[in-house]
């Protein structure tokens, strides 16, 4: 590929590359491989919004399964329960989801690799049955299965659903749609707190079956990703999935020519080959990182025992209530991501986002360390100290590490290797949930929960050094784009721009 071409396509996509001899920059517009220079113009948002939220409704119900445990373990552990649950078995209810989705993140690959859409719906089966098994569970070992395929569930949705969105909007919407999936998987955390401050853990269970039965009708009308058609040659297919998500008078012409610019998919040992390349590697290890550390930060551990964290804080909030509110921030708090991920970027947010959890953790844990010095009564200032900071903290993660990480696949990795990338860092990530939601208790046991917290908010400070150095700004930049920044950052680091002038200092810079 030319400089040229490589230099007017990152201007467009707001990567400048200059030479000393430049003396301004070049016009905005793209070559196509014909030499026809092609005009970008702004597609419709409405049709890419109602794809993103059609398919994604399977993370509103998925959504619900990572919120059931917090409501429903109060009534599994109470003397009239059906089912009775003690602390250590309630403990494995709680991270089975995890290590579920950890065999549902090595699973994601396969089924993404069969198509996006196929891959929400055939989640969608597993999933409904698995509330089924709940809700008439006879014993504690089918609630063992039961979210065990719910996890499974989990880890296939929360790839499938984050690629769909990712490939089916344009570069100028990606953000703001790229927090769909997180933002639905926090509808269906809301519902299930706020259902399950009046229904016990049986029909709490049924609730969740009957938001799940949406999921298994929409995806069948939903078309499939442009991307994957054209990794598939299936080009009549794509560019009727072109015009139905950027609209019948959208000049869709410029899209089209950047996907036929990128890499078709090759067989499975090419693949698995391809992700040793420097170029390659890169990106899907800064996915794994970013993807690891939004799990060690805590989050599912403090979302599992919220109840008993506030009980053990002597908060002056009632839990049930707490548990409210905390779903409906977490869901307004992603809501103000979709906007601010397309205005200010992702390393921005990512930066402050971890920087904010991690004071937010060690606020809380100073506060219970001390709690014996200090005035607990109900009344007091002090005890809204521990709802205010799990509060923060979780506006810190849905405005800037939940959502990001969700994206990070979709951005960084290119399409070709994405169904492999997907099942490697998926699993990584969903291992690490496990490890935490498990160890919680452990932990707590061993440090006390202000030392639990403690340690989590350091992981949350060491993001912050990673981010900066490590993370290139991706905001409103092509999927064929960000390829270029990758290559283009291995050749100038190596020298190897053949086709260079021997006096041009190159230099790349990204806009944020």
């Amino acid at each position: 590929m030319s400089n040229f071409f490589v230099r007017n396509l990152c201007l467009k996509q707001k990567l400048v590359i200059t030479t000393k001899d430049d003396k301004e920059p070049a016009p905005p517009w793209v070559p196509a491989p014909n030499g026809t220079l092609i005009n970008y113009t702004r597609s419709k948002l409405f049709p890419q919004l109602l794809a993103a939220v059609m398919a994604c409704w399977i993370n509103l119900a998925s959504g619900a399964s990572l919120g059931y445990i917090t409501p429903a373990l109060p009534s599994l552990q109470h003397p009239s329960s059906r089912l009775q649950l003690s602390e250590t078995e309630g403990s494995w209810v709680a991270s089975l989801v995890m290590l579920g989705a950890l065999g549902g993140g090595c699973l994601a690959g396969p089924c993404i690799s069969l198509g996006r859409r196929k891959a929400l719906w055939l989640a969608a089966v597993p999933l409904t049955s698995a509330w089924l098994i709940i809700a008439v569970a006879p014993n504690v070992w089918a609630l063992y299965a039961a979210h065990t395929i719910l996890g499974a569930c989990l880890g296939v949705i929360c790839d499938a659903s984050q690629l769909y969105v990712s490939e089916t909007a344009s570069s100028e919407r990606r953000g703001a749609l790229g927090c769909v999936p997180v933002l639905m998987f926090n509808v269906g955390i809301l519902l299930c707190y706020t259902a399950g401050a009046w229904l016990d853990w049986e029909n709490l269970a049924l609730f969740g079956c009957l938001i799940s039965v949406p999921a298994l009708l929409l995806p069948i009308v939903l078309p499939e990703t442009p991307s994957y058609l054209v990794a598939r040659e299936r080009t009549k297919e794509a560019l009727a999935s072109l015009h139905w998500l950027r609209g019948s008078n959208c000049d869709i012409n410029a899209e089209y020519q950047e996907l036929l610019q990128c890499k078709k998919g090759a067989g499975l040992i090419e693949r698995i080959q391809g992700l040793c390349d420097r170029e390659i590697i890169r990106p899907v290890m800064i996915t794994a990182a970013i993807r690891m550390l939004s799990r060690f930060c805590g989050l599912r551990a403090i979302l599992c025992y919220t109840q008993a964290i506030l009980l053990t804080s002597r908060s002056a909030v009632d839990v049930d209530i707490a548990t409210i509110i905390i779903g409906a921030v977490q869901l307004i708090a992603t809501l103000v991501a979709c906007g601010l991920l397309d205005k200010l970027g992702r390393r921005k947010l990512l930066i402050v986002s971890q920087t904010v959890m991690g004071v937010s953790l060690v606020t809380l844990g100073c506060y219970l360390y001390y709690r014996n010095d200090m005035d607990r009564s109900d009344g007091s200032v002090l005890g809204w100290i521990p709802i205010v900071a799990i509060l923060i903290y979780i506006v810190g993660n849905s405005m800037g590490l939940g959502p990001v990480s969700g994206i990070a696949i979709g951005e960084l990795v290119p399409q070709r290797h994405r169904s492999i990338a997907s099942s490697l860092t998926g699993a990584m990530s969903w291992l690490s949930a496990f490890i935490v939601t498990k160890t919680f208790l452990d932990l707590q046991s061993s440090l006390h929960i202000y030392g639990a917290l403690w340690l989590y908010g350091s992981v949350c400070f060491v993001g912050v050094p990673f981010v900066y150095f490590c993370l290139p700004e991706t905001r409103g930049i092509s999927q064929y784009a960000i390829e270029v920044l990758f290559k283009c950052k291995d050749s100038i680091s190596d020298q190897a721009i053949s086709d260079k002038p021997s006096t041009d200092k190159i230099e790349v810079t990204i806009q944020n």
